[in-house]
């Protein structure tokens, strides 16, 4: 019961990114420097999570330091990705793409991580199908390369990126399988500092160059909005992979966090959805519960 509400709590916050990337066009942030205050935003929480006296870990020590590294790249890459898409083709359909990359994290799962459940193919090509459905916004509108370019990166890093974490994750809990579960969780949350701090240190190259934007506190406070809902996303998403199966979890999520985005962009930035594109989350809806049952 509690994986469920670890993974609920860990999908409204992820569904807040497109959300935030839209605020920032409608309100002139800066999405570098948004992004840049969002990674240091993360990093003081993770670190104030994880510290309880001294650290559970040295970080320089660890094995996970390079993966997590290579992992904060990934996550830099993919919010200036997610931010340029969602200029482009609005938060729906920037959402879909990033959240249909739940194929690679549950394939790699089953052929990575010991006892991860088989991938139930029909199920999955459903949720893949619906929402192929709400992508697809009719014949009468055309997309430049750039439109159909932006999401399909936006796909693949985020599909790296939440296999990585899954990986990173299964190996910090196998590796302290004999400490109490609120001491791998406190590794967990150094984890994600770490990630954090990699990935802010990447974004100081951009946020530090002579030719940025002009900087404005706008930019540090919606920064910290979206600080806060990327740490809890991957925090708790975390905690929530160490119960629930890969083969459920990432299905849910994802959709999950279309389907808000959806709404939102519905109700809040009048985004237009046809008939088509709510029966293809209808669809996927009902595929996911056939793979939690």
């Amino acid at each position: 019961m509690t994986g469920i509400l670890f993974l609920i709590i860990a999908t409204v916050c992820a569904a807040m990114f497109s959300i935030f990337f839209k605020i920032f066009q409608l309100k002139d942030i800066d999405s570098l420097q948004a992004i840049f205050f969002n990674y240091l935003t993360a990093f003081v929480l993770g670190l104030l999570i994880s510290f309880d006296g001294e650290l559970v870990d040295n970080p320089l020590k660890a094995r996970w330091l390079l993966p997590v590294i290579v992992l904060g790249f990934i996550f830099v890459a993919g919010m200036v990705l997610l931010s340029f898409s969602t200029r482009r083709v609005g938060v729906a359909i920037s959402t879909v793409c990033s959240r249909a990359s739940m194929v690679i994290p549950i394939i790699i799962s089953y052929q990575l991580i010991a006892g991860s459940d088989k991938p139930k193919w029909l199920p999955i090509s459903l949720v893949l199908i619906g929402m192929i459905l709400a992508i697809w916004t009719g014949k009468d509108k055309q997309f430049s390369f750039k439109d159909i370019f932006a999401p399909v990166i936006v796909f693949l890093t985020f599909g790296i990126s939440n296999s990585m974490l899954k990986i990173i994750q299964d190996r910090v809990s196998v590796a302290r399988a004999d400490w109490p579960d609120y001491m791998v969780d406190k590794e967990l949350a150094l984890v994600s500092a770490c990630i954090f701090l990699a990935a802010m240190l990447f974004c100081s190259v951009s946020f530090f160059r002579k030719d940025r934007a002009p900087f404005r506190w706008r930019n540090v406070l919606g920064g910290m909005g979206l600080g806060a809902a990327n740490y809890g996303c991957t925090y708790i998403l975390m905690l929530a992979m160490k119960t629930i199966d890969s083969s459920i979890l990432f299905p849910f999520h994802n959709l999950g966090i279309v389907a808000i985005g959806a709404i939102v962009g519905w109700i809040c930035f009048h985004e237009k959805m046809r008939p088509h594109q709510v029966i293809g989350i209808v669809l996927a809806a009902a595929a996911i519960f056939w793979l939690c049952i």
